[in-house]
């Protein structure tokens, strides 16, 4: 379900999601089950570092939600959006 979900959700004229979208999505999809998505959402309310979420960050967050962010490796693939929370939460 989640990985249909960012097609329906955003605009059919656009390509991204806008941020307040996701962060609602995310909340209600993931939250009970992974309790990063909090801290990821305080991030993008307080530090604003983009304006709407790609598919890429859409499709890779599921995936990054379920890591220990004490062995997240930033040489891997992941979305610079997800090396600059991980940046944000470690200070």
């Amino acid at each position: 379900m989640y990985k249909y979900t960012f097609s329906y959700a955003k605009n059919k004229d656009q390509k991204c999601m806008d941020v307040d979208t996701a962060v609602v999505l995310w909340t209600m999809l993931l939250a009970d089950k992974f309790p990063i998505v909090h801290d990821f959402v305080t991030f993008l309310q307080q530090q604003k570092p983009v304006k709407v979420i790609n598919r890429d960050q859409w499709q890779s967050f599921l995936e990054f939600a379920s890591q220990d962010l004490d062995c997240y490796d930033e040489s891997s693939a992941w979305p610079v959006l997800f090396d600059e929370f991980v940046d944000w939460k470690r200070c």
